[in-house]
């Protein structure tokens, strides 16, 4: 299908307009950064399981139910997080409302980029988390410029793009739920995933 790259942001509105519209419990976007032949972002799954996916063609927006998540795939989620965490990777914190990389948070990717040179089979995600406040559509894409920023920030250290995965899970998988600064402080992440071919 030809078409501008307007019509194709115009269809990805609709369709956004169309999932806030369905009250869908989670929505997130997902892209590797490849480019397909029409200049648009070419977007990709990281689940092996495809049907538990939906990518949405030109804008990549995407829903699924916490509900309707299969066991096999909440397994992968810990196989992928246990690796990341055997590697040593570490996640990314951000300031209140903030998506720039502080010091402390480049010093991580630096050490990720690292592993990630030296392991060129693997694939990262990040996935961008934010605290409880906010509108759910504030924070998906609050959470998707924290994840583009930790992946551009692996790239410009020499990280291969095709490495590099992002998703945003906005306020929808908070990894604390009290409603203080001490927890807020925890769920504002980039939260690393590994997925490494044998």
């Amino acid at each position: 299908m030809t078409g501008s790259p307007m019509k194709a942001g115009i269809v990805a509105a609709m369709g956004l307009v169309l999932l806030v519209s369905q009250g869908c419990s989670m929505k997130w976007l997902q892209s590797d950064g490849e480019t397909e032949a029409g200049g648009g972002q070419k977007l990709t799954g990281f689940s092996k399981n495809p049907s538990e996916e939906r990518v949405g063609k030109g804008g990549g927006i995407v829903s699924l139910s916490p509900s309707g998540m299969a066991a096999r795939q909440r397994a992968e989620i810990t196989k992928e997080e246990k690796a990341a965490i055997e590697a040593g990777l570490m996640d990314v914190f951000f300031g209140y409302d903030q998506y720039t990389l502080s010091n402390a948070g480049m010093e991580a990717l630096n050490h990720n980029s690292e592993w990630l040179k030296e392991h060129p089979g693997a694939m990262m995600r990040v996935e961008g988390h934010c605290d409880e406040r906010g509108t759910t559509d504030y924070n998906i894409v609050l959470g998707d410029k924290r994840a583009k920023a930790a992946r551009s920030y692996l790239v410009e250290l020499g990280v291969s793009p095709k490495q590099v995965g992002i998703v945003s899970y906005g306020k929808a998988r908070p990894f604390c739920t009290d409603s203080a600064e001490s927890c807020y402080e925890q769920n504002r992440r980039g939260h690393i995933l590994l997925n490494v071919k044998k």
